[in-house]
């Protein structure tokens, strides 16, 4: 199986913008890898994903790894599940 995910744009509030390009490997590295292993159960072709505020661990890697843990999450729900 293939997947191909775009993300437009993440929002990052509190994040500072030097700990950014951490945040960003970390979340691609981890979001691959639950990818890999859950697949997505949502349609092929979804415009838009609202995952839940999280507040910014002092971590960066920690921070993309728990976003990608909540992208991984909002992408393998079941429709109509609750959050």
């Amino acid at each position: 199986m293939r997947i191909e995910l775009h993300i437009g744009r993440i929002v990052l509030e509190g994040v500072a913008p030097a700990d950014a390009p951490a945040v960003r490997a970390a979340l691609t590295s981890r979001l691959g890898d639950l990818l890999a292993q859950t697949p997505p159960t949502i349609p092929h072709h979804t415009h838009r994903l609202t995952p839940p505020t999280l507040p910014a661990p002092p971590d960066p890697t920690a921070f993309g790894h728990a976003l990608a843990g909540a992208v991984h999450d909002g992408l393998t729900r079941p429709t109509g599940a609750a959050r």
